[in-house]
């Protein structure tokens, strides 16, 4: 598959000199020429990138309501916050670069240039280094085969790594000393520091979305081809279990307890709940169309609908539903975190 730049917005634009807001106020898509284009600079807030909208839609987690469309660079796809720095960190998949997202001015500050098509975004635990996965542009066997190292505190890149080929999602253990990166060959484990590859996993070819647990002695990692969750022990490096979730899981993301995994499936529109001590699915919920990206606070789930195109949140309790947030059809919302 090869992946080229996506925009709708010359379909739904205004006549001159509304251009590009001839549905303002509209969910198709002008919903978010309704909200500022500046983001809050203050309080904890779920940031989505919108991958065909060229936006970071910005949701306020308290009263659930959109706050803010923030322009991106082309093809916003991956975002990471980077702890302590008060900086999102987002892959731009159409031009080959890392917007920076300074939370604290609500906009975009500087760019990174990275590699062709990059997708997962990951940052160190203390905040000081992020990493990128240059995916394309095939998210085959013809893919990139790099990954870009980024120092926050100059906004450079600083080094690129050797992966296995179309490297897409991106996680670092919580002491700061592995990376795992799902590739089309299988996950790729390497040295946080000198980007040296440990072991390659071939079992987990084709694999996407990869999250470790908070303890750090385990790995779990999406397989979408065969609709599971591999659980790695990250000691011994050897899968130990694998959960059946929902149709074509994308993404998963842990409790920040480490007491569940939350796992989308993208073509059943399905959030799987696992427990993580048992490695058994405990639940399901059903969200809004093609979830995708998702991530986890203390009390709530946040869950991007792609085609749906709202933010979907979560009680992590009662597993209700407690909002879906409009983010304007035909924005394509990917990623999400909340910082």
């Amino acid at each position: 598959m090869v992946e080229n730049v996506t925009t709708h917005r010359d379909d739904f634009a205004g006549d001159a000199p509304t251009r590009g807001s001839g549905t303002q106020g509209t969910n198709f898509p002008g919903i978010q020429g309704s909200v500022p284009k500046t983001g809050p600079t203050s309080g904890v807030h779920a940031y989505a990138t919108c991958l065909v909208s060229y936006s970071i839609v910005v949701v306020d987690t308290t009263t659930r309501k959109l706050a803010a469309s923030i322009p991106g660079g082309a093809n916003p796809c991956g975002i990471a916050s980077a702890p302590g720095t008060g900086k999102l960190y987002v892959t731009n998949s159409g031009a080959g670069d890392v917007s920076v997202l300074d939370t604290t001015r609500g906009r975009i500050t500087g760019t990174v240039d990275v590699g062709l098509y990059p997708h997962g975004v990951a940052s160190s635990p203390d905040g000081r280094t992020v990493y990128v996965a240059n995916t394309g542009p095939d998210t085959g066997a013809g893919g990139s085969r790099t990954l870009t190292v980024i120092d926050t505190c100059a906004d450079k890149a600083t080094a690129t790594w050797r992966t296995g080929p179309a490297p897409h999602s991106v996680a670092v253990s919580p002491d700061g000393q592995t990376l795992y990166v799902s590739c089309y060959d299988g996950l790729t484990v390497l040295d946080a520091e000198t980007g040296r590859t440990r072991r390659r996993l071939p079992e987990l070819a084709e694999a996407n979305g990869v999250a470790v647990h908070p303890d750090g002695r385990r790995v779990y990692v999406v397989s979408p081809w065969s609709d599971t969750l591999a659980v790695l022990d990250a000691g011994s490096l050897r899968v130990v279990a694998r959960v059946r979730v929902g149709r074509t899981p994308w993404r998963v993301a842990l409790s920040p307890d480490g007491s569940r995994a939350w796992v989308s499936g993208a073509n059943d529109d399905t959030i799987t709940v696992v427990n993580t001590a048992s490695a058994k699915a405990v639940g399901t919920v059903r969200v809004g169309h093609v979830p995708t990206g998702i991530t986890a606070t203390g009390d709530t789930v946040w869950v991007c609908t792609n085609a749906g195109a709202t933010m979907d949140a979560i009680d992590s309790t009662s597993l209700r539903v407690l909002a879906s947030i409009e983010v304007g059809l035909s924005t394509g919302p990917s990623s999400v975190v909340v910082a």
